[in-house]
């Protein structure tokens, strides 16, 4: 994956606005016919869009469909993106809702086969997200199973989040995107975007306490 370069020495620049810098290019070139400029944008976001679903979805196989989905969806749009906001933001906008449309459609789907709704327990076989990867040198063996189980059970519950407090408090919580980036993903006022996560936030600590 290609990283964004890092200012020069006394550059004032923020390395977040060199990165979009670099995105508006590869997207002009992306717009111009490049296919390899896209190609780039997808290897730097294909990670993040594919954690994201994941937790969203809570199944790996549907989450990697998903995930291809939404790039093609970004490919077919990218004429019509203006620039009036960052690349990534609007990528972290197209992502969201087709995850949350995704989940409104299963939904209807097993009301209409008399299965229920949510598949909670379909998290269980997952990787722990990259909030639980903790570093240490050389964990042993008990360390990293305590570490899988333990993520296992925050996917578990996490599932029984509404899906508008589970997206947000992935968002905020595992990708760490600002109240700010949230609020312009998700088209919410910056207030509501605290109060949701703050909401979902409480919920999931009351879910968790049990197990600690």
């Amino acid at each position: 994956m290609q990283r964004p370069a890092a200012p020069a020495m006394g550059s004032t620049v923020p390395l977040a606005a060199a990165a979009a810098d670099e995105d508006r290019g590869l997207v002009d070139r992306a717009q111009a016919g490049d296919a390899g400029a896209f190609e780039t944008l997808v290897r730097r976001y294909q990670g993040w869009v594919f954690t994201l679903v994941l937790r969203m979805l809570g199944d790996r196989a549907e989450a990697e469909d998903l995930a291809q989905e939404i790039f093609l969806k970004a490919y077919r749009g990218l004429k019509g993106f203006k620039g009036a906001s960052r690349f990534s933001t609007w990528l972290y906008s197209i992502t969201s809702h087709h995850c949350l449309n995704h989940l409104k459609a299963r939904r209807r789907q097993l009301h209409h086969l008399g299965l229920g709704g949510d598949r909670p327990g379909a998290v269980g076989n997952d990787p722990p997200a990259p909030v639980d990867r903790l570093a240490d040198e050389a964990p042993r063996a008990d360390v990293l199973l305590e570490r899988a189980d333990r993520a296992r059970i925050v996917q578990a519950e996490l599932a029984h989040l509404s899906e508008a407090h589970r997206l947000i408090l992935v968002l905020r919580d595992i990708q760490g995107l600002s109240y700010e980036e949230i609020a312009q993903t998700l088209r919410l006022e910056l207030g509501t975007v605290r109060s949701r996560l703050h909401r979902a936030r409480m919920e999931m600590k009351a879910r968790l306490t049990p197990y600690l």
